[in-house]
């Protein structure tokens, strides 16, 4: 007991003389050192009561969820702590003796502490929450180019219309004398309409889900805005016209006629060529993937490629023309466009719409979430849209 006395007694002790003085000096270090030890005790049980109340709420709890919950770890370790207040160890730390001590629990194997369907015969499961990504995959998606090249005019109502020129012979000529006839050209024009489509898809959901994983709700919103945009894109290229539905870009084309057996670059050429004897400009190409891979990978007579290499790809320009791919477009053809004389209409942005009122979604828990746009094509001069044939000839 001398070595727990504080420094201060120590230094009283060589101050006092006399029994008396030692003996209070002993007596008042004993006291402190008890109050030390009582204090020390009592916190302990409280913490470890609390514990052990906490673990039998756990455990009632996961009762409560349909035994989902780790009833068989918590159990465990609610052992171990009943144990360990049972101790000889502990309640000789109770009684004064040292504050740190080691019980064994021997009802409680580590075996207890291994994870659902982890552990040898005889382990107490414990069901480990997965790890999860959020988001929505397995979502592949193209590029959509085309609507960043093409001129976009708002409309206002459900069908566009606007004079397109058929035809124009140009006689324009000098007038030789004064009173002579001058010379009429030859103008033929048609009132063109072009229908704006409705273009709309929607799905359902429980509230539930919504609620529960927000992230999830955006995802969803995101991929039916997407699937709307594409679909635009398919009917911009080749959408078959008619009632209620856009008339395509292939639709409008006039095929450019190849002169000679030329390689697929080479016909493209041609054909931007033509359009700017004709007055227009190729302002953009559009073709399949798989048709710009095989003009991009082709080779000379030595092995060397042509265009640019696997490492260093080349640009995706053809004789100086900007050229974007497209899976909506078919393989073999080839779309040169004047963008100054094309444009999209648009009647309505996409739309992400949320209603509990379609059907029985109110009463099912239901959601459904419908996305829609409203647009169309114009394609003011057929002139300045043409088409190219690269498909090789057979046998070629």
């Amino acid at each position: 007991m001398l070595n727990a006395m504080s420094n201060n007694a120590r230094r009283e002790l060589k101050t006092k003389s006399g029994g008396d003085q030692i003996e209070d000096l002993i007596l008042k270090e004993l006291q402190t050192r008890d109050v030390e030890i009582k204090n020390f005790s009592e916190n302990a049980v409280k913490e470890i009561t609390a514990l052990k109340d906490r673990l039998i709420d756990l455990e009632q709890k996961g009762q409560r969820r349909g035994g989902n919950a780790p009833a068989g770890g918590v159990d465990a370790v609610g052992k171990m702590a009943d144990e360990f207040t049972k101790s000889g160890q502990f309640a000789a730390m109770k009684s004064g003796g040292p504050t740190t001590g080691r019980v064994t629990v021997d009802s409680v194997s580590i075996k207890a502490l291994t994870n659902a369907g982890q552990g040898i015969t005889g382990s107490t499961s414990y069901s480990a929450t997965a790890q999860r990504q959020p988001g929505l995959h397995n979502d592949p998606r193209r590029d959509l180019s085309l609507l960043d090249y093409l001129p976009s005019l708002p409309a206002t109502t459900s069908t566009f219309e606007y004079m397109q020129l058929k035809d124009y012979v140009n006689n324009a000529t000098e007038q030789e004398e004064e009173g002579q006839q001058k010379a009429e050209s030859n103008i033929d024009a048609e009132l063109e309409t072009a229908n704006i489509a409705t273009i709309a898809h929607f799905t359902r959901a429980s509230k539930q889900v919504l609620d529960d994983t927000p992230a999830l709700g955006q995802q969803i919103g995101n991929l039916l805005d997407y699937g709307l945009l594409e679909k635009l894109e398919a009917r911009l290229i080749a959408g078959p016209g008619g009632k209620g539905k856009i008339k395509g870009l292939i639709g409008y084309a006039v095929p450019h006629v190849v002169v000679g057996t030329l390689l697929p670059v080479d016909a493209i050429g041609q054909a931007v060529t033509a359009m700017k004897t004709s007055g227009w400009q190729a302002r953009l190409i559009i073709m399949n993937p798989n048709d710009w891979f095989n003009i991009s990978s082709e080779r000379d007579a030595d092995g060397q490629y042509v265009l640019g290499s696997p490492r260093d790809p080349a640009p995706a320009v053809l004789w100086g023309v900007p050229l974007i791919t497209s899976g909506s477009m078919p393989a073999g053809t080839v779309l040169l466009l004047d963008t100054s004389q094309v444009a999209m209409l648009d009647r309505e942005q996409p739309t992400l719409m949320l209603s509990r009122e379609d059907g029985n979604n109110f009463t099912s828990n239901m959601v459904t979430l419908l996305a829609e746009l409203r647009a169309g094509l114009a394609v003011f001069s057929t002139g300045a849209v043409r088409s190219v044939d690269i498909t090789p000839a057979a046998g070629g």
